[in-house]
């Protein structure tokens, strides 16, 4: 029961750095706002699967027995969305920087071509 509290407790802390780095990154222009939607909804869910009560709890783990499993199955689902989250943001990042390359580039051929006519 300590474990569980803990984990959930864990969850519930991680699930509001996340919303709060993801709104960051929103303010940033590093997402789109369905992007943005998307993973807020996410870390609510989150949130909300780590204060359900404990007469849930207790029915799956008398009926299915899965409470060594269900631990390991929120441990990597969340280090999974941490990974992907990492990454989309980085993937966000790099591809501004690319455009903004790409229409610096672009932007000095037109003036090449006015000043070589």
């Amino acid at each position: 029961m300590i474990i569980k509290t803990i984990l959930s407790i864990t969850a519930i802390v991680f699930s509001l750095i996340m919303i709060y780095i993801t709104q960051i990154n929103y303010k940033k222009k590093n997402f789109s706002k369905l992007s943005y939607l998307l993973w807020i909804v996410i870390w609510i869910l989150i949130i909300f699967v780590s204060l359900r009560p404990v007469s849930i709890d207790d029915y799956f783990i008398n009926n299915y027995k899965i409470d060594l499993f269900y631990i390991l199955s929120v441990i990597s689902i969340i280090s999974l969305l941490i990974l992907y989250y990492i990454s989309l943001v980085k993937i966000n990042i790099l591809e501004k920087k690319i455009n903004k390359l790409i229409r610096a580039e672009s932007l000095k051929d037109i003036l090449n071509k006015i000043k070589d006519e």
